[in-house]
């Protein structure tokens, strides 16, 4: 939660304290309740001085998403005390307003959004209120969700309240405050809430489903301390958490967990001369990641026909990290990410160039960095074709605001990757960048565990003690063509049903496997009869003493 107080003077005596409640229905509806105390409950015509809600769900429907791999625009729904222009007495209702400060839209939209609210107290007077209920109805078609699809979906919005307080005989203490969840506006350039929904979880199926996180990174505890030299050729790199990137391949953006596949991009600002060319060498990298002690491991492996330097965001080759800070917040409680940028360097003594926060850690922790080239490329030489760079970096945690031992080992982070093209016709340059949960700045980052007992393996594979549920651990190589291994962990013995569904929904395969073993499983799944795309797959289990379980559902990209 972020929270900002606009006090004309005094102290905030009637905090914000709202109970936030949602619900979905079949015919795709999503409904969202605010209980809020409030001991004076009204508004004004002035700028941020009233009561109220701002909610934001993302939508997924707009030509950017689908045409330009930008992440969509947010939906806005503003039920408020915000008179605006009009006249107001005690007693009136809240009003809805569309995008910010905009005249009531809402009437003729009612089928997609709605909303009610019930006072206990007057409004717009100066007497003690109890406080409001609001309820918000909003449809879901409208921002391209659906609570019926068998894997479930996930509803990404963000919200927040606003509380206007005056007193009766105290002129001098009113105030207003703003609290949030994940943001106070609807930009992308914030984090975002996310509400997860499954037509097999209902009001009555017992208690909710653990939700795992979107990555779990390994931990290399098993394994000895790589060298910091580019070359990923020590077994932890092996079985490191691993996810491809790549400029003009939406079935890899497709692949990513969670809201990766909403949440991530590409762009192209235009050039000098203000065209936008076409990208005559669009760059792939693969990232890797796994964690030992307090350090946490990354490497992207990037291939490259053009290698160039630079220092600019919009004109360079590099990788950003993009981490949440553990100990740093700004004046709005919300968190500060630390980009830690690696740029191809053209110096003679240096491969590299750190730039952002990157030259800070360097110098207080103990965070190590190498940049390789790959076979016989060349910096800033158009004359030949380039194979890529190998980025190899060892992050001191500590330097990041973890303490040792690195807490509850939440990992919050997104990837940018960078590619410049410099040619002899300088209307045909450009600069390109794509990214893996979130762009810039704050923006919607993946949410990670780095779990210890989860241990990389030299195959690629994880294992991981006997766990309490049913585990999906993923699938290894994805993307794959034709065959993968899907790897899952169960809790008791028993028989095991892996399915395969195609994003339609159907069944394209299915396994039985009868009395398999508490602990760590793998079925290769061949898929050389299918076509590329992306395809779904869980597993339950019907234990040996009767109990049923089901995992989460994953997701693989074939490209053949």
């Amino acid at each position: 939660m972020g929270a900002r107080p606009k006090r004309r003077t005094g102290a905030v005596t009637d905090p914000t304290n709202a109970i936030v409640k949602f619900l979905v229905t079949p015919d795709n509806y999503l409904y969202v309740a605010f209980q809020v105390p409030d001991s004076s409950v009204g508004g004004s015509k002035d700028w941020a001085n009233w009561d109220g809600i701002l909610l934001s769900v993302k939508s997924r429907l707009t030509d950017d998403y689908l045409n330009k791999f930008l992440p969509t625009s947010p939906f806005e729904y503003f039920y408020s005390f915000w008179y605006a222009n009009d006249s107001f007495g005690p007693g009136d209702p809240p009003v809805f307003r569309g995008t910010f400060g905009t005249d009531d839209v809402f009437p003729k939209d009612s089928a997609a959004f709605n909303a009610a609210m019930v006072v206990d107290g007057t409004t717009n007077d100066s007497l003690v209120d109890k406080g409001y209920t609001v309820e918000m109805k909003i449809n879901l078609d409208s921002v391209g969700v659906d609570v019926n699809k068998p894997e479930g979906d996930i509803i990404e919005l963000n919200f927040s309240i606003w509380d206007k307080d005056v007193f009766q005989g105290r002129p001098l203490d009113s105030y207003t405050t703003r609290t949030w969840w994940e943001s106070p506006w609807t930009s992308n350039d914030f984090n975002e809430g996310r509400v997860m929904v499954n037509p097999s979880v209902t009001v009555s199926s017992g208690p909710v489903p653990d939700i795992p996180p979107d990555v779990i990174v390994p931990n290399a505890g098993n394994e000895p301390d790589p060298v910091i030299d580019g070359v990923l050729d020590e077994p932890a790199w092996a079985g490191a958490y691993s996810f491809d990137m790549a400029w003009d391949i939406g079935s890899v953006r497709d692949s990513y967990p969670g809201v990766g596949p909403f949440r991530s991009g590409r762009f192209e600002p235009q050039n000098a001369n203000g065209l936008t060319p076409p990208v005559l060498d669009p760059v792939t990298a693969k990232i890797k990641m796994f964690f030992k002690g307090d350090f946490l491991y990354l490497a992207a492996d990037v291939n490259d026909k053009l290698v160039q330097a630079g220092t600019d965001v919009d004109n360079f080759d590099g990788v950003t990290f993009r981490i949440g800070d553990r100990s740093k917040t700004n004046g709005d409680h919300i968190t500060l990410f630390q980009q830690l940028n690696i740029a191809v360097s053209n110096k003679t003594d240096t491969t590299y160039q750190a730039l952002d926060y990157l030259p800070n850690l360097l110098d207080s922790s103990s965070t190590e960095l190498a940049l390789k080239l790959k076979g016989n490329t060349t910096v800033d030489n158009s004359s030949d074709v380039d194979e890529g760079y190998v980025i190899e970096m060892k992050v001191d945690l500590t330097g990041l605001g973890y303490q040792p031992g690195l807490g509850d080992h939440l990992l919050f982070m997104g990837v940018r990757l960078e590619d410049a093209d410099s040619f002899d016709d300088p209307n045909q340059n450009y600069g390109s960048r794509v990214w893996w949960f979130g762009e810039r700045f704050d923006g919607t980052t993946a949410w990670m565990v780095m779990d210890p007992n989860t241990l990389v393996g030299v195959n690629g594979t994880k294992t991981v003690s006997i766990p309490k549920t049913l585990k999906l651990l993923g699938n290894y190589p994805n993307p794959f063509n034709p065959t993968t291994k899907i790897t899952f962990a169960l809790p008791e013995s028993g028989d095991v049903v892996l399915s395969v569904y195609n994003l339609l929904g159907q069944s394209v395969a299915q396994f039985n496997m009868r009395n398999l073993s508490a602990g760590n499983h793998q079925k290769v799944f061949d898929a050389a009869s299918l076509s590329s795309g992306v395809y779904l797959y869980s597993v339950s289990l019907k234990s040996n003493n009767g109990q049923l379980f089901k995992s989460q559902v994953g997701k693989m990209v074939l490209m053949k």
